[in-house]
């Protein structure tokens, strides 16, 4: 998996799917989490809902945070 930071600047919507309709949760500016697949406009992240807490698997449509 490649490492994925919010470089964005805001926090990020995250999305239940790959066409962005349901949002179900946010990835704040500057977090770090693992991103488990990128394709053309879209990226799954695996990330952390809360520090030390469980985890949540979503799409986001800001693939630049991205870093091999």
């Amino acid at each position: 998996m490649e490492r994925y930071v919010n470089t964005s600047g805001n926090e990020l919507a995250i999305y239940s799917d790959s066409s962005f309709t349901t949002r179900t949760g946010k990835l704040y500016r500057d977090s770090a989490c693992s991103c488990i697949f990128k394709q053309d406009d879209a990226v799954v992240l695996l990330y952390r809902i809360s520090p030390g807490g469980a985890f949540k698997v979503g799409f986001s449509d800001y693939t630049g945070g991205v870093q091999e």
